[in-house]
Order: structure tokens, then C-alpha cells, then sequence
């Protein structure tokens, strides 16, 4: 007797987004199950490692993201109130938003918000 190879169950399908102006479907914790949307929203507001969790759950590639983000958060250290950081952080969130469209996380003329991450003592708050 032969067995049959156990089969994997099924890829679960990503979170559908919600519709709502600047959601945050990705933020840990997630929000209130919000109702099935019909498409893409079309503005979110997401963090740096949300976007990109969102952009990589879609099957995208993350690694330029995660190379513009370390580039802005360096200037942002180095010179927090320079037009260098102001320029890499449109930088990091044009590409942002572009992953997002590309793989429809974003309507197509939709807007995109660049989050700073929350500092580590409103965790524990």
C-alpha cells in the first residue's frame, strides 16, 4: 500500500482592509475586525514594519524598503531637522507607497502615511 503525500492545508488569504481613511490593518494587535471591504483603501497610515509586513503577507519584495528606512533613520539621528532627512524619509515613503499600490494594499491614486515608530516607553504605558 501506498500513501498519499500529506497535503498542506491551503495559504490563508491576507486580511482584507478595511475602508476607512487612514487604517492600520497591520499595526500589532490589529484593530477591530472591520467589515470586508470591496477594494484597496485609499489612504493608510502605517509604520515602517507594518508596511513592510503588509508588503511582504502580499508577496512583495521588501529589501529596497528596509535599505531606504535604515538610510533615513540614520539621517534622522545624525540631523533630525535637515532637508537630507526630510528628502529620505519622501524617499522611503514615495517607495512605500509604490509597494503598497503594486501589489493593491493601496488604491492606485490612494495616499500613503508614513508613521514614526513609537518610542519604547508608550509600550509599557
Amino acid at each position: 500500500m501506498e500513501h498519499e503525500p500529506e497535503r498542506s492545508a491551503p495559504a490563508k488569504a491576507p486580511p482584507r482592509q478595511p475602508a476607512s481613511a487612514f487604517s492600520r490593518p497591520y499595526a500589532p494587535g490589529g484593530e477591530a475586525e472591520p467589515a470586508p471591504a470591496v477594494g484597496p483603501p485609499a489612504a493608510l497610515a502605517l509604520t515602517v514594519e507594518e508596511a513592510r509586513a503588509a508588503i511582504r503577507a502580499a508577496g512583495g519584495d521588501v529589501m529596497q524598503v528596509g535599505f531606504l528606512a535604515r538610510a533615513y533613520q540614520r539621517q534622522r539621528e545624525e540631523e533630525p531637522e535637515s532637508r537630507e532627512t526630510a528628502a529620505a524619509r519622501k524617499r522611503l515613503s514615495d517607495l512605500v507607497a509604490k509597494r503598497l499600490k503594486d501589489r493593491k494594499l493601496l488604491e492606485p491614486d490612494g495616499r500613503f502615511e508614513l508613521l514614526e515608530e513609537r518610542p519604547p516607553e508608550a509600550d509599557s504605558a
